[in-house]
């Protein structure tokens, strides 16, 4: 993207609009931060989090993405440069680039509640003891995995069939996947997370506008209480 619309991108967010900063550190751990956009001269800007939110050692050598909304509430995302940790709740900025689909898939994640299902058919039709199904809830979404909460252990880690009840609008999803790790819970529940092995791409565009529909929606809640 040429400088020039870049700096018009960044002028398009609205002073004081909620945002979303995702940073990665020098250990490649993700760090999501959700505070406000404040103007400053573009493509240049600053982020407002909540008290306590930054981290301590945030530097320059991180690396970091924002997502918000435009003037018309349309998504506007794009990769950024750390400038300066200016105090204890807000950090200097500076917009490099937007965010490929690519890279948003890797780092966005939202906490949303959906229902969702894990089957297992692998060898079903020959041993029939092999299907079984799990009935849970999402805990956090991305485009590329998945953590629920079900009332037992997955019996098989592969070859998942893996369905996601969308709402806004009303779409069944369901994807091949895989565990990438369990742990037990009170009350004979358990904590899982799924790898997404096999999503079509109507499925992912689906799946990313829901995520981003109600990431918005949470950041308009945020924005009524800082």
């Amino acid at each position: 993207m040429a400088q020039q619309d870049l700096v018009k991108l960044v002028k398009s967010i609205e002073d004081g609009e909620a945002a979303t900063l995702t940073l990665t550190d020098s250990n490649n751990d993700h760090h999501t931060i959700q505070g406000f956009f404040k103007e400053s001269e573009a493509p240049g800007f600053f982020f407002l989090a909540p008290p306590g939110a930054l981290p301590q050692h945030l530097d320059r050598s991180w690396r970091g993405f924002l997502v918000s909304c435009d003037q018309n509430g349309a998504e506007v995302s794009f990769l950024v440069e750390i400038v300066e940790k200016t105090s204890g709740r807000t950090v200097e900025l500076l917009a490099r680039q937007t965010m490929r689909f690519e890279d948003m898939r890797r780092f966005f994640r939202v906490s949303m509640r959906i229902p969702v299902v894990i089957r297992h058919f692998a060898d079903s039709a020959e041993k029939p003891e092999n299907f079984w199904q799990l009935d849970g809830e999402s805990v956090d979404i991305s485009q590329s995995g998945l953590l629920a909460l079900l009332p037992a252990e997955c019996r098989h880690e592969d070859d998942l069939n893996i369905e996601l009840l969308l709402d806004e609008p009303d779409k069944r999803i369901v994807v091949g996947g895989h565990v990438v790790r369990s742990r037990s819970l009170r009350k004979q529940r358990w904590l899982t997370s799924f790898h997404f092995d096999d999503i079509s791409a109507a499925d992912r565009d689906a799946l990313a506008k829901r995520c981003f529909a109600e990431q918005r929606r949470q950041l308009r809640e945020k924005g009524q209480t800082y």
